[in-house]
């Protein structure tokens, strides 16, 4: 948009605001593009709650930095014409991108649903708590088969190729994938003989790590699967939350697996932790420093997204910037679900597709046992079959309608929410768990990441404000 000093502007009723001290962050709650400004600057923008022409505020004559403060405002919707209309606008730019829908580019994912079963019984388990809700869980295919595999494989790489994409993410999932390791060994075998010379693959695991053996270390090693594993607390944390099926605790079995991995030369880099209102007061720094003592960079705190906890909102957001802050200290990373809006600001939705997860961005695909597609492997909501594969993203199917009804904008349930476009409806397995049991938690999960996004915006800004950064104003608003 050009500046026109004659010209009215108005400031833009999705302009949300962060404020620490004499500084804020400020962005667009559909389009993005936050902005670290001082205060003063939200003065100026408040000039323009009803119309106004620049030179009525800085006059005929604006210095360059004034102009170009101005110029960010408009380039990042900040000031809008008066007649703009930011929903319309968003609406078209997303009626523009249904034709990636439906002709598979947007496809770069696989997740091969290796076992509908698990050989552990965790008490907020995903995968079980949902799918119970469905038929799904009482499929009697539970445990997939090689040539379905090899099959998802190929009609997987066939979409790749038909649009110029050479690297392929294919991931093995369940319940626990380990309980299918023969299958899991052919497949990994079949794509490195049958197409290494011409894609590049990037292979992953979620396990629990109970079953890793020597021997299954030494091929993941071999095949640079990436790894993701949980550990949720230390001992009396995790085995209060973690259980076998007889209800016994897993620390010690997934230590094992832990160890089997760092004696192949091939240890974790770090863990995912979920928290339920069991194990929430088990959990500190002290899980920060039992990653550090092993070398991990990364440890991942979730809260229960199936059930929400009832813990009181603050007191877990306050936790987990108490811990986040703590693990910045000592070089280890702690995001979660929670952190994914404030993540997702630094792209704009304008530019790229944001989306809370690759499911709703239509990027992922993940074929079960029996053939069926889901967009995530913890789903109740099917998108296809695999005998339908090739034309499953095809107008009108049930992968279209999905992906089409989590674009940004189109959710009733996120219109007028501070980060509506960077959110865009939270994890569709909270929806899809609240709508099966007829519960309201999905408006504490909003809550929650609303809350989280603030903490996470204000301790950045503390951060930047600290090392005395360039903040954007009119020039004339600091004298």
């Amino acid at each position: 948009m050009a500046l026109n000093l004659n010209v009215a502007y108005v400031k833009s009723p999705f302009v949300r605001v962060v404020q620490n001290g004499d500084s804020a962050v400020i962005w667009h709650s559909l389009f993005g593009y936050p902005k670290i400004v001082p205060v003063e600057t939200l003065e100026f923008l408040e000039f323009f709650s009803t119309p106004k022409t620049i030179c009525s505020q800085l006059g005929n004559e604006l210095t360059s930095e004034d102009r170009e403060a101005i110029e960010e405002f408009l380039r990042c919707y900040f000031l809008v014409l008066e007649d703009f209309d930011d929903r319309a606008f968003l609406e078209e730019k997303m009626r523009t991108r249904e034709a990636e829908i439906v002709s598979g580019s947007l496809i770069n994912y696989l997740e091969l649903i290796m076992s509908e079963a698990c050989n552990f019984r965790c008490t907020y388990c995903i995968h079980f708590n949902n799918l119970e809700t469905s038929d799904r869980i009482n499929n009697p295919k539970k445990f997939m088969r090689f040539d379905t595999a090899m099959g998802t494989v190929d009609r997987y790489l066939e979409i790749l190729r038909g649009h110029g994409k050479r690297v392929a993410e294919i991931n093995f999932g369940g319940g626990e994938p380990l309980l299918a390791w023969p299958v899991i060994k052919q497949a990994l075998e079949y794509c490195r003989a049958t197409y290494s010379s011409e894609f590049e693959f990037r292979f992953s695991i979620n396990t629990n790590a109970s079953l890793i053996t020597p021997e299954i270390a030494a091929i993941l090693k071999e095949h640079s699967v990436e790894i993701a594993s949980s550990l949720d607390g230390l001992r009396e944390g995790n085995d209060r939350v973690r259980l076998t099926k007889s209800g016994s605790g897993t620390f010690s079995q997934i230590m094992r697996g832990f160890e089997a991995l760092a004696q192949a030369g091939y240890p974790l880099d770090g863990v995912a932790v979920t928290i339920t209102e069991k194990n929430f007061h088990e959990l500190d720094e002290s899980i920060v420093d039992w990653a550090v003592a092993r070398g991990m960079k990364n440890v991942r705190i979730d809260i229960d997204v199936v059930d929400m906890v009832e813990i009181p909102i603050e007191d877990i957001v306050a936790k987990l910037m108490r811990i986040r802050r703590y693990a910045a200290t000592r070089g280890v990373d702690v995001p979660g679900f929670w952190s994914r809006p404030a993540e997702n600001l630094n792209e704009s939705t304008l530019e790229s597709r944001v989306a809370f997860c690759g499911a709703v961005r239509g990027n992922s695909m993940c074929v079960g046992p029996s053939g069926n597609i889901y967009g995530c492997g913890y789903s109740t909501t099917q998108l296809g079959s695999l005998s339908e594969i090739q034309s499953f993203h095809a107008p009108g199917t049930a992968y279209h309608r999905f992906v089409r009804d989590h674009l940004t904008e189109v959710m009733e349930m996120c219109k007028g929410c501070m980060i509506e476009g960077q959110c865009g409806g939270g994890c569709n397995i909270t929806q899809e768990f609240a709508r099966a049991t007829k519960t309201t938690k999905i408006e504490r999960m909003c809550d929650f990441y609303r809350r989280m996004t603030q903490e996470i915006l204000r301790e950045q800004l503390r951060e930047a404000t600290a090392s005395e950064p360039e903040l954007l104003q009119p020039a004339t608003e600091r004298r």
